[in-house]
């Protein structure tokens, strides 16, 4: 792939969706092996089939990345390492990577194995992305918030590859700083188990508990599709075109690659492209949630960034109910587009009701009576079509005629063939566009004096490539052949050098020595507690709970860093450590950056906290302790070591390890802003939505003390967090 080319990126969930992927055009794809990945309720791939996959793909020029997105404990480490080197022989192309003491582990024993830092690591700026490049990856996921002058910025001031993504569901929290679904049942999205409480319905109510108008689901984004913004990205310096969907459809996977496949090579061909009305409809209506947006791309968070009062797929709107049959499962509607039997619909009306369509009849006078149509519908409801089983039927051709090693395969790369005469014998030299080549010989045959063979009668038998994953672009047929041969020798020549070529485009490594992971020795007993304050207020107020209070070890207040240069000369003696946020971008970043040199000065006997990549490098520079915070995710001893080789003196735990001890702890960290002032859902406990003048995000954050299992800490210090 030329360097300066945008690779389109597509996931796999499974077989089926990964030769969908391959099938329909996409320049590499990212998939979940049996361990330690995100979407670990994926299909997945043991390992015999990932084997197969990554050979499969390896031998259509298309690359194969493989999630290991998790954060990992220290007992988890050892095994997570072997998996990679499983995987690092296997031919992998890259590992992604949210786990910073993985990553270490990985860049010590496969240094040659390259590492893109996953969005779940919640890098959102030059600085960040820059640390990461120190810590040894090859490439950065940006965080989904970005804007196209942000994503610009980065990439006209790095070498490190940039990825975004472009299409699918957006988490409404910043990858990596959720901890909901744990909060609310004990699965972390971190460890590849959200619940996805964020598509729960909400009660929306102000601080004084009177309800606000607000949507019922009010967590809930719509799907971002960024097809009409390809050209904007490959020029502002992407290198990769992500596309979300490791829990989607194997037809979801081949019509959105194949739609997004068609417009890049478009914008190639001729510089710009206009996307066509009924590509805009095939992608709408194989999954949407309530349309799409492309806000974050422009600078928006607000509320036409959400899907509203629908969390799930849409469909595509087609019509209206008029009445139903009495006493029949039987709908007369009327309809603006086209319905046909096998399509599955949706009224969505006051409750949703809907089926497959098993009947359809055209009425009298514009009407149409369609069923089998259970529940309830009124006059005027909106008929959604859910599904289209023309545009399902259309999709599974492209990649149900095909298994790994046999079948019609749509997807070929290009070879060149040179057939030349080498003294009574023939050599055939095949080149494949990646510059792989091989040769074989056949011979010797009789001499035919004075009468050479056909070339057009060799192209011929040298373009027929069957099944094989090649298709011939240039013949040649250097000088006279004189030797007398048959074609089917002609045939098999060709056979032997494209099964060749294949097996020479399958990668495999040297395995490590044994690959034994020594944890490293054990914390310290509690030394402190620390009493971590969202606001001046707060701090202010000085809450301690009990328990907190009976602990005889020294107390420490860890405030937010605005609040702690305005107020410094308020802070008297009491030992305060300023903490910039997890997510700093905005205002925050804005502060710091004017008022760098007073803050790193106040912080010199006492050092600061960084709750991401972006400020590490800024205040060791200057001389400063640099503490890392919840929000860089340090759940293992290696995470802690890998930040100590950039500079990070301490560790703060990562949410991970919470436990109901420490308070109302982060939830949530959002760019875009709900209405109101707390949320709450049936069943579980409330949440209160902070906002703060000195910062761009909405944090959530629980209303009473979480209940979950107790964490093991890798600190010693106790942090309890207060609202």
């Amino acid at each position: 792939m030329d360097h300066h080319r945008c690779e389109l990126l597509v996931p796999a969930g499974g077989m089926d969706q990964f030769i969908a992927a391959v099938e329909n055009g996409a320049d590499a794809v990212y998939i979940g092996g049996h361990l330690f990945n995100a979407r670990i309720n994926a299909g997945n791939f043991d390992d015999r089939e990932l084997q197969a996959a990554v050979d499969f793909a390896h031998k259509r020029s298309v690359k194969v990345y493989v999630a290991m997105n998790t954060l990992l404990t220290d007992d988890e480490l050892d095994g997570a390492l072997k998996y990679a080197g499983f995987l690092y022989e296997a031919g992998v192309d890259a590992l992604i990577i949210q786990d910073l003491g993985l990553g270490k582990l990985i860049r010590e024993y496969m240094p040659d194995f390259p590492l893109h830092l996953s969005t779940q690591a919640t890098v959102y700026d030059l600085r960040g992305v820059e640390t990461a490049s120190r810590l040894g990856y090859d490439r950065v996921v940006l965080a989904r918030e970005l804007s196209l002058p942000e994503i610009k910025e980065i990439c006209s001031n790095t070498e490190t590859e940039i990825e975004v993504f472009v299409h699918g569901a957006l988490c409404i929290c910043y990858s990596g700083q959720c901890q909901l679904s744990r909060y609310f049942g004990g699965r972390s999205g971190n460890r590849g188990m959200c619940a996805q409480p964020c598509r729960l319905p909400y009660i929306t109510t102000d601080s004084l508990g009177r309800p606000v108008d607000a949507f019922r689901y009010p967590l809930s984004p719509r799907d971002q599709c960024l097809i009409r913004e390809l050209g904007r990205l490959a020029e502002a310096g992407v290198l990769s075109l992500k596309i979300e969907g490791r829990m989607k459809s194997a037809e979801y996977v081949a019509v959105v690659t194949s739609i997004y496949r068609k417009y890049l090579d478009i914008y190639y061909e001729k510089g710009s492209y206009a996307v066509a009305d009924d590509d805009m409809l095939a992608l709408t209506q194989i999954f949407n949630r309530g349309g799409f947006t492309s806000d974050y791309l422009y600078g928006e968070d607000g509320m036409s960034l959400m899907s509203g009062d629908l969390p799930k797929h849409r469909g595509v709107r087609i019509g209206k109910v008029i009445k139903r049959v009495q006493g029949t499962a039987l709908l007369d509607v009327k309809l603006y587009d086209q319905l046909s039997i096998g399509d599955g619909v949706e009224i969505q009306g006051r409750e949703l009701a809907g089926n497959v369509v098993t009947y359809y009849k055209e009425l009298k006078g514009g009407l149409t009576r369609i069923g089998d149509i259970k529940g309830a519908v009124s006059h005027g409801d909106p008929l959604f079509r859910i599904s289209s089983k023309a545009q399902l039927d259309e999709a599974r051709r492209t990649y149900s005629q095909v298994e790994l090693d046999q079948g019609k395969y749509l997807r070929k790369t290009g070879v060149d063939m040179t057939l030349a005469a080498d003294g009574d014998g023939l050599k055939l030299t095949v080149k494949h566009e990646s510059g792989a080549f091989v040769e074989v010989d056949a011979g010797p045959f009789p001499r035919n004096k004075g009468k050479s063979a056909d070339p057009a009668r060799i192209e011929q038998a040298l373009r027929k490539t069957g099944n094989t994953p090649f298709k011939t672009n240039n013949v040649e047929v250097e000088g006279e052949i004189e030797a007398s041969f048959k074609v089917a020798e002609i045939n098999d020549m060709r056979r032997r050098a494209l099964t060749e070529m294949e097996e020479s485009l399958v990668v495999r490594r040297p395995g490590r020595l044994p690959l034994e992971y020594v944890p490293l020795k054990d914390w310290q007993p509690l030394e402190a507690v620390e009493l971590y304050y969202y606001t001046w207020e707060a701090y202010k107020e000085h809450f301690v709970p009990d328990y907190a209070e009976h602990l005889d070890v020294p107390k420490v207040s860890v405030i937010p860093v605005t609040e702690f240069e305005v107020h410094y000369d308020e802070l008297g003696d009491e030992l305060v450590i300023p903490y910039i946020s997890n997510v700093s971008r905005g205002r925050e970043d804005r502060f710091l950056e004017e008022h760098f040199d007073s803050i790193a000065a106040h912080c010199m006997d006492r050092g600061i906290y960084a709750g991401g990549l972006s400020w590490i490098h800024p205040f060791r520079a200057a001389g400063v302790d640099v503490f890392a915070d919840y929000g860089l995710n340090v759940l293992n001893r290696q995470t802690a070591a890998a930040l100590d080789a950039i500079g990070v003196r301490r560790c703060a735990d990562s949410l991970e390890a919470a436990t109901e001890e420490q308070g109302a702890y982060p939830l949530m960290t959002m760019q875009h802003e709900p209405a109101g002032d707390h949320l709450s859902a049936r069943g579980k406990g409330g949440i209160v939505l902070l906002h703060r003048d000195f910062s761009d995000q909405t944090l959530l954050i629980p209303e009473k003390k979480p209940v979950c299992e107790a964490g093991n800490s890798t600190s010693d210090i106790l942090r309890i967090y207060i609202a």
